[in-house]
């Protein structure tokens, strides 16, 4: 079994849903995105017309965020075009890498500023010991960009 970007193959056939299955799975993300949309709407309504927030419709509508994201991933991504498949996969390689570059300065200012606490026992600077965080971050993007510039060079890592 070989799993590429969105769908999963068995002998060199893509696999997705079977029929029924396949269908199940569109309604079930699509009942969980209605009750991620319900919670909101019921919660803007509590807040701005009776002026009485309910804190749990803004839990629920987190958790079907979450759920709705992780199953349109699972079951809605495969079933779209190759092309569509790598703009999407591009698409997210550059959020990753623009999340993780925006970060280098707040992260190269932290360990700056860990220099000065030092380990209990080895007397390291904090700075040093966290600075492979620096390191991971710089080459999260270097990978993201190498990738997103040459897909199918990252197919093969």
């Amino acid at each position: 079994m070989r799993s590429g970007r969105g769908q999963t193959t068995f002998s060199g056939k893509t696999w997705s849903v079977p029929g029924f299955l396949g269908r199940w799975a569109d309604l079930t993300g699509a009942g969980i995105f209605a009750v991620l949309f319900l919670a909101l709407v019921l919660q803007v309504v509590r807040r701005f017309v009776f002026g009485a927030p309910a804190a749990w419709t803004e839990e629920l509508a987190t958790i079907a965020f979450v759920w709705v994201i992780f199953w349109g991933t699972a079951f809605a991504v495969p079933r779209f075009a190759p092309r569509v498949r790598r703009t999407l996969y591009a698409l997210g390689l550059a959020a990753l890498g623009g999340c993780f570059l925006w970060a280098l300065p707040g992260i190269a200012d932290y360990l700056r500023f860990m220099m000065r606490e030092r380990t209990p026992v080895l007397d390291w600077p904090y700075g040093v010991v966290y600075s492979a965080f620096l390191a991971a971050a710089v080459m999260v993007v270097l990978r993201c960009l190498a990738a997103i510039v040459r897909p199918e060079a990252s197919d093969e890592a």
